[in-house]
């Protein structure tokens, strides 16, 4: 019986130690993994401020070439000196995106990046961007287009910022990958169950080369080219999508991509932002154009969907044409329309000249995109100028002038 207590005894003092060998095992394992983690945020917090450092002294520099090379598009170029001058502009304009994206990784690597509360206009961030950067498609012959929802509301409360960066890059890449055809940007209500906050999406949409499917699921990695640039000649790091991916997902968002190769890109990000007052983005009742008749020449498709589809929804009774022709022209000789709405890359200049002294009584709008001039004889042929990519309160407040003058 001594023997067997004195074993279980000795057992017992056996398994004592191995669990105390262990709890010091684990403890140094602890205080390595302590450690290394202090020392890994050591090192990203040095990183950080190495490369903050260095962004600030690149800055500095870049921005005299930006400013210089702004100055020195309003002196007189030839057309040799204009393009070195346009390489030299875009060139800048790229080092200074790297460094912001830069700048940023370090910041959300060190745990830096702080998100602000503030209101803003969520509708007109999305839309002064997309104006900023819509110029660069329509040089390339790209159309771009804005389809914004009437029940966003007028402000939210949030980090209008990082909000924005996201859309540009966003759009910058569409432009980028965008060679032809349309690139759309469009902001819709999602349900949100919680009264006191909203939740919306923001999608760009391009038809330009299209992601690889084997590629799609790297999209957001950090450092990730979709594209061989031998190939296709785009320059990139491959920050961008991996930097709109850290900052919506800072913000609580999701954000997602589909492509098919060759046909194009979609890209949204999915958001949630408090409240901060009910009062819509556009002011005015769903019928506040109530059997006003119009006619709409448009070329493109979407183009001329989302303008129809605006009118419709303010109670317009809208006429479509998708030519500049004699069907064209018997509809406005012919007919008491209200209003007229023609798109600019649908003109022959000299015949709607000539022609506009027959139809004196049409009140008429021109389409054009953003940058184009319009101006002389040509332009007073119109009351007024909308332009592309078109903004549904300017549209509306352009018409509602108009009736307000006629009465």
């Amino acid at each position: 019986m001594e023997k067997l207590n004195e074993y279980k005894w000795n057992e017992m003092i056996q398994k004592q130690n191995e669990m105390e060998q262990e709890l010091r095992q684990l403890q140094q394992q602890l205080a390595s993994e302590q450690q290394e983690r202090e020392q890994a945020e050591q090192s990203a917090e040095n990183k950080a401020r190495f490369i903050a450092m260095l962004s600030h002294e690149i800055r500095t520099p870049m921005n005299g070439i930006l400013s210089m090379s702004d100055l020195l598009r309003n002196t007189s170029l030839d057309e040799e000196q204009q393009g070195y001058l346009h390489v030299l502009h875009t060139s800048s304009e790229s080092l200074m995106t790297l460094v912001n994206n830069l700048l940023d990784i370090g910041k959300i690597e060190a745990g830096k990046m702080k998100l602000a509360r503030d209101p803003f206009d969520l509708i007109n961030t999305m839309e002064d961007l997309t104006y900023a950067l819509a110029p660069r498609a329509f040089e390339k012959g790209v159309q771009v287009h804005l389809n914004v929802h009437s029940d966003i509301p007028l402000f939210v409360i949030g980090d209008a910022l990082k909000v924005r960066q996201i859309i540009m890059n966003l759009l910058q890449n569409a432009i980028k990958f965008t060679k032809k055809g349309d690139i759309s940007v469009s902001l819709f209500m999602l349900p949100n169950d919680d009264l006191e906050r909203l939740t919306v999406k923001v999608s760009v949409e391009d038809t330009g080369i299209g992601i690889p499917p084997e590629r799609l699921n790297d999209i957001f990695k950090m450092y990730e080219q979709m594209h061989e640039q031998s190939e296709h000649m785009h320059q990139g790091t491959g920050l961008g999508l991996a930097i709109c991916k850290q900052l919506t997902e800072l913000m609580g968002g999701t954000i997602q991509a589909e492509s098919l190769h060759g046909v194009g890109t979609s890209v949204s990000i999915t958001l949630e932002f408090e409240r901060y007052t009910d009062l819509p983005s556009i002011p005015f009742k769903d019928n506040v154009l109530h059997d006003l008749r119009i006619l709409l020449l448009e070329h493109n498709a979407i183009c001329r969907g989302l303008i129809h589809d605006m009118l419709v929804e303010w109670g317009a009774q809208v006429t479509i044409a998708d030519d500049m022709d004699e069907r064209f022209f018997d509809e406005l000789y012919h007919h008491d329309y209200d209003l007229v709405l023609v798109d600019l890359d649908m003109l022959d200049r000299e015949r709607w000249i000539r022609e506009r002294t027959k139809i004196q009584k049409q009140q008429l709008f021109l389409l054009a995109p953003l940058g184009e001039k319009v101006e002389g004889e040509f332009r007073d042929t119109f009351e007024t100028v909308i332009t592309k990519p078109i903004r549904k309160i300017h549209l509306l407040n352009s018409i509602l002038a108009l009736q307000q003058g006629h009465r």
